[in-house]
């Protein structure tokens, strides 16, 4: 079985199709944006005790920046204190210390809140199975094109 290609040669493979290429680019876009969506919004903490606690899975969503691109937001204003902690409890992943650090307190009070992620698991994985179901994608459209 053949190693995965790197995501931009994939791309670039892809792209080589034409517009065939850029729709399949597209859609394995759409459908993994979804996908972090559904997958972080299992994982976000709720308050059962409370009672409360559906806001930050109900305000999770992908949104489309345009064909090519999409995010996925988490809108509730305490989501980065859930996905990182708070007070000395704070737990960053290295590539994501500069959007972090737009939601540092003031140091007005101590509160320490465990850090309980779920949009950063869910890109992860969601960034594996995107080149996955893009090399798939270039196989099913190189075998097309070969055995014309």
């Amino acid at each position: 079985m053949a190693k995965n290609k790197s995501f931009a040669n994939t791309i670039k493979e892809l792209r080589a199709f034409g517009d065939e290429g850029n729709k399949v680019i597209s859609i394995v876009t759409r459908e993994t944006a979804k996908e972090i969506e559904l997958d972080a919004k299992q994982r976000a903490p709720v308050n059962k005790i409370k009672g409360f606690g559906g806001n930050l899975r109900l305000g999770i969503y992908e949104e489309r920046v345009d064909d090519f691109h999409y995010k996925v937001v988490a809108r509730e204003s305490y989501s980065a204190y859930m996905e990182f902690g708070t007070g000395g409890l704070v737990n960053v992943p290295d590539e994501l210390k500069e959007l972090a650090i737009q939601f540092k307190g003031a140091g007005v009070k101590q509160i320490n809140i465990r850090p309980q992620p779920f949009l950063y698991p869910a890109l992860l994985k969601g960034r594996v199975n995107y080149l996955t179901d893009l090399n798939k994608q270039l196989k099913k459209l190189t075998n097309k094109y070969n055995n014309k």
